[in-house]
C-alpha cells in the first residue's frame, strides 16, 4: 500500500514538471484583403411613377390601354363622355364669333397683318435666341467641362466642395435639356408663337442661371486654389463675361419680341371688339374655359412607361380625383435608409451587391449608389438618410415593391497584413496585440498600428508585427 502511494505522488510531481498546454487560442497574421461593407435593406421603386385621375367627375366613354401596355408621354389613357362639353364649347365659340364679326374686313385685315408680323418676329427672335444661347454655352462655358455635351458632363475647374461640382455637373446637363426642348419647340409645326416665345424666354433664363452660377465659381479662382496662372484666370473671367453679355442680349431681344406680340394681340382684340372690347374679352375667356373643360375629359400619360393600373371600365362613373390609372417607368431603382452611424462611409458611385427576397441569397443584382439625400429622415427615433441605388444591368425579373438586401462596398485594402479583429485590444486609445512566444506557451503585449476594419472580422495591421506572427484571440 505504501509503495502505491509513493508511486502516485511521484506521477503527480512528474506531471507538474512537464510543460503545460497553452491556455489561449491564437491566430496567424497573414497577408490578405480587408473589405468594409455597410449592410442595409431597401425597397425597389420605379424610376418614374405617375398615379393619375380625372380632374372632373363623369362617365367613362373610352379606355385606350390595359395593364402592361407600353405608353409614350402624351398618349391617351381614357376619356369621359364629352358630348355636353363639346356642345358648350361650340355654343360659346359661336357667340364669340358673332360678336367678332362686327369688325369690317378692311380693319380686320390691318390688325391681322400687324398681329401676323408680330408673330413672325416672335418666331424669329426664338430662333435667334436659340442660336445665341447655344453659342454662349458651347463657346464660353464648355471649355470648363469634360464631355460637356454628353450625358455625363464633368466640371474640370476648382470648386470649394465636391457637392458644388455635382450641382454644376447637373446644371450643365439641365442646360443641354433646355437646348434640346427649345430645339424641339422650334421644330414643332403646331406650336403657337405666343407659347413659343414664352417658353424660349424660360429656356434662356434657365441657361443664364446656370452660367451665372458658373461665373461665380470662375471668379473665385486664384493661383492659390488652382493650378492656373492669374493670366489664365483673367482670360476665363473675360470669357464668362462675354458669354453672359451675349446671352443677356438674346434674352432682351426675346423679351422685346414677346412684349410686341402681346401689344399686337391686345390691339387686335381691341379693334375686333370695337366699343364692346370688354364683352369680347369676356367671351374669349369663356371660350378658353370651355376648351379647358373639354380637355379635362381626356386623361393622358405625363411620362413614358408601362401601365401598372387601369381600373375603370367603359360606362363606369368616376369621381374627380378618384385613382384610375398608374403609369410607371420600366427602369427601377432601390431606395434604402442608412443610419447616421454608417452614412459617412458611403459615397456617390459606391458599388453594392443586392439580393432580392423573391429570388434568394444566391442571386446577385449588382447596383451602384446614385444619390444620397442631404436631409435626414427620422425612423423609429433614429436619424437616417435616403440613399438611392441604380441597377448596373437591366433585368426583367426585377419588380416594383420587392425587398432588396444590400451590401455596399465602401472601402477595401488588398494584399495587406491582417489579423482577426478580436485579437486587437484597445487601452486608452492605444491598440495592442498579444504576441505568442516562440515556445507557444506564453504571450506578451505588443503595440500595433491598425488600418481598415473589415466587415468579415479582419483588421488591417500597419505596423507592430510581421507576417507569420501568432497573436492571441481568446484567453481560456
Amino acid at each position: 500500500m505504501g509503495a502505491a502511494i509513493v508511486a502516485i505522488v511521484g506521477l503527480v510531481l512528474w506531471r507538474n514538471g512537464q510543460p503545460q498546454p497553452p491556455k489561449f487560442d491564437a491566430a496567424v497574421a497573414v497577408t490578405g484583403d480587408v473589405v468594409e461593407t455597410v449592410s442595409v435593406t431597401g425597397t425597389i421603386m420605379p424610376m418614374d411613377k405617375a398615379d393619375l385621375a380625372f380632374q372632373k367627375s363623369g362617365a367613362v366613354a373610352a379606355v385606350y390601354v390595359r395593364v402592361g401596355d407600353p405608353v409614350k408621354k402624351g398618349d391617351r389613357l381614357a376619356m369621359l363622355d364629352d358630348r355636353n362639353d363639346r356642345a358648350a364649347l361650340a355654343a360659346t365659340q359661336a357667340t364669340h364669333d358673332d360678336a367678332a364679326r362686327a369688325l369690317t374686313p378692311q380693319e380686320l385685315a390691318v390688325q391681322q397683318t400687324a398681329l401676323d408680323n408680330a408673330k413672325k418676329d416672335a418666331v424669329n427672335a426664338a430662333h435667334d435666341g436659340f442660336t445665341k444661347a447655344q453659342s454662349a454655352l458651347f463657346n464660353y462655358t464648355d471649355g470648363f467641362y469634360s464631355n460637356p455635351q454628353s450625358s455625363n458632363p464633368t466640371l474640370s475647374i476648382h470648386t470649394d466642395t465636391y457637392n458644388t461640382q455635382l450641382i454644376m455637373n447637373k446644371g450643365r446637363l439641365d442646360a443641354t435639356d433646355a437646348l434640346n426642348h427649345w430645339s424641339a419647340d422650334l421644330s414643332a409645326k403646331d406650336i403657337d408663337p405666343t407659347t413659343l416665345i414664352s417658353k424660349a424666354r424660360g429656356y434662356a433664363s434657365a441657361i443664364k442661371s446656370f452660367m451665372a452660377d458658373l461665373s461665380v465659381i470662375v471668379n473665385a479662382l486664384s493661383p492659390n486654389n488652382s493650378s492656373l496662372s492669374q493670366a489664365a484666370i483673367n482670360a476665363y473671367v473675360a470669357s464668362m463675361n462675354s458669354g453672359l453679355t451675349a446671352l443677356n442680349a438674346a434674352i432682351d431681344a426675346i423679351s422685346a419680341a414677346q412684349a410686341s406680340l402681346s401689344a399686337a394681340k391686345s390691339n387686335y382684340d381691341l379693334k375686333l371688339s370695337g366699343s364692346s372690347s370688354q364683352s369680347i374679352a369676356a367671351l374669349s375667356a369663356k371660350v378658353s374655359q370651355a376648351q379647358a373643360a373639354l380637355d379635362q375629359d381626356v386623361l393622358v400619360s405625363p411620362i413614358a412607361g408601362i401601365v401598372a393600373k387601369a381600373d375603370p371600365n367603359v360606362g363606369e362613373f368616376v369621381s374627380a380625383g378618384q385613382g384610375a390609372f398608374t403609369v410607371q417607368n420600366s427602369a427601377f431603382k432601390i431606395e434604402a435608409h442608412v443610419p447616421e452611424a454608417d452614412i459617412a462611409k458611403i459615397s456617390f458611385g459606391d458599388a453594392a451587391s443586392s439580393t432580392l427576397d423573391a429570388y434568394g441569397s444566391d442571386l446577385d443584382f449588382p447596383a451602384q449608389v446614385s444619390s444620397i439625400d442631404p436631409a435626414e429622415i427620422v425612423l423609429e427615433g433614429v436619424p437616417t438618410y435616403k440613399v438611392t441605388f441604380l441597377f448596373v444591368n437591366p433585368d426583367n425579373r426585377i419588380r416594383s415593391g420587392m425587398t432588396a438586401n444590400l451590401d455596399i462596398h465602401t472601402r477595401e485594402r488588398h494584399g495587406v497584413l491582417t489579423v482577426p479583429y478580436r485579437a486587437v485590444t484597445d487601452t486608452k486609445g492605444s491598440k495592442t496585440v498579444r504576441l505568442v512566444s516562440a515556445d507557444g506557451l506564453s504571450f506578451v503585449p505588443v503595440p500595433v498600428t491598425v488600418g481598415l476594419k473589415g466587415s468579415d472580422g479582419l483588421i488591417e495591421i500597419l505596423s507592430g508585427i510581421s507576417e507569420g506572427d501568432r497573436v492571441v484571440t481568446y484567453v481560456k
